[in-house]
């Protein structure tokens, strides 16, 4: 076996999350006031902020990214004059800066206009929450209404799609000159295991989205200028986009390349005022940043490298960062990478990724693929141990497919398609243990049997 659950350790997924989990050397000392520390200052931390994903910095801190916030600025500029820029979809890795410099020349681009007394709204939705399209116009529609002069309601349900984009108009005429939306990680909007098929893409929420929003001066929605920006991690996100939303939407293309070694430690220096003085040792941000460009230059990684090191270093009451600390995060955000690609999944999904997972967990080094009915019989085992719906064999493998795309596995049928060998085997491409940390740590899967009984079952199911 690879890497077993200790015999009798272990009773559900959530312990096997739990026990597979960073540890720190040492914990903190119990208090007799646990709250005693709302009154302290925090001794790693200056300003911990600047650590998280949603802080934009100031021009001068973005690393390594000066052609492409002047390409972003050049597509967004007609919007400080009332009028509409031109659609772009934002290509590049995770990590690769797509997010931070749209959102930053997007801020820079409202306040400008402010002083020239053009106003422009700005919408930033994150569609790996809001997976639909009308989950998406929602939220365009609460974050650019100003209730109190429009008296335009947006209520979550109860109206038809149609109907919230009337809303949505009527707000951007009556508050704004021009409208900047960004649709970040437009990919995962499109809802593929509702469709039925995988390269069911015209009907997909994404492209219907695109679509109303790109058609909305051209039929004469609104007067004011509006300008889309779609950010995908998939660099071929482009070729999926059906001819209507080609036709309407006409969107040019900018992508990002991965940081180097040294834009990353370079990055790593400009948010080295998260901390207090002289707490983070010589080797901890060569370290991050060596860790994060062997992941494809990540640096919304090696930030996070950075974080968790500094937390665990004062889970342990060190009064420094040191290389150790650095090593345990990079430990953590394995696991803090998956999560992100499943994050807001439904539990479906997160049951049919654990099967797989567990298939790979439990077997010899030498099997590392699986037929789809193999992976769908455990699937059937972990949805039943947890009073989920079962599905059929089709859908799982539906819901698992939009994994092909990102390279978390791989999926090939073998056979023509008519002969009895024909099958579709399913191989995982990540570390299995990391799955099962990821769905075990909160979602509904936590309380998912993983005692020896389940592990046999799944073993069972191997026997071809």
């Amino acid at each position: 076996m690879t890497n077993p659950v200790s015999e009798g350790g272990i009773e559900t997924l959530g312990d096997y999350a739990d026990e597979h989990g960073v540890g720190v050397v040492q914990q903190r000392t119990q208090r007799d006031d646990p709250l005693s520390v709302l009154d302290e200052e925090d001794p790693i931390f200056r300003d911990e902020s600047i650590l998280r994903i949603e802080h934009i910095p100031d021009a001068g801190k973005i690393v390594g990214r000066n052609r492409q916030i002047e390409a972003i600025a050049q597509r967004m500029k007609p919007a400080q004059e009332g009028n509409s820029g031109k659609g772009t979809i934002v290509l590049g890795k995770s990590g690769s800066g797509k997010t931070l410099v749209t959102r930053y020349v997007s801020r820079e681009v409202q306040s400008r206009a402010e002083g020239n007394n053009v106003r422009v709204g700005r919408a930033v939705v994150d569609c790996r929450q809001r997976r639909s399209e009308t989950q998406a116009v929602i939220d365009i529609a609460n974050q650019l209404n100003q209730l109190q002069e429009t008296n335009i309601s947006i209520p979550l349900k109860g109206i038809a799609t149609g109907d919230y984009y009337d809303r949505l108009w009527r707000i951007v005429d009556e508050l704004y000159d021009a409208v900047i939306i960004i649709l970040d990680e437009l990919d995962r909007l499109s809802p593929q295991e509702e469709m039925g098929s995988a390269t069911k893409h015209q009907d997909a929420d994404d492209s219907q989205l695109l679509y109303e929003l790109s058609r909305a001066g051209e039929m004469e929605n609104i007067d004011a200028g509006l300008t889309i920006f779609g950010i995908s991690n998939d660099l071929k996100y482009g070729d999926r986009l059906d001819t209507r939303v080609e036709s309407s939407f006409a969107p040019e293309e900018e992508v990002f390349p991965s940081y180097d070694a040294n834009q990353l430690k370079e990055i790593l220096e400009k948010r080295r005022d998260a901390f207090h003085e002289g707490v983070l040792s010589a080797d901890v941000i060569p370290l991050a940043s060596a860790f994060s460009a062997q992941d494809h230059g990540d640096a919304r990684r090696a930030i996070d490298f950075l974080r968790l090191a500094g937390e665990i270093a004062r889970e342990n009451g060190a009064e420094q960062v040191t290389e150790d600390h650095v090593r345990a995060a990079n430990d953590d955000t394995d696991v803090s990478r998956i999560r992100d690609l499943i994050d807001g999944t439904p539990t479906q999904v997160q049951i049919a990724l654990a099967a797989l997972a567990a298939l790979s967990e439990f077997t010899n080094d030498s099997v590392n693929e699986f037929k789809a009915g193999e992976v769908h019989g455990v699937y059937k085992l972990f949805a039943t141990d947890i009073d989920a719906d079962v599905h059929t064999q089709r859908h799982m493998t539906d819901l698992l497919r939009e994994y092909d795309t990102m390279k978390l596995l791989s999926m090939e049928r073998t056979g023509d398609g008519y002969a009895s060998g024909n099958a579709l085997w399913i191989e995982l491409l990540d570390d299995p243990s990391l799955i099962l940390r990821s769905v075990g740590a909160e979602s509904r899967l936590r309380n998912l049997q993983f005692n020896t009984e389940m592990r046999k079952a799944v073993l069972q199911r191997l026997s071809r």
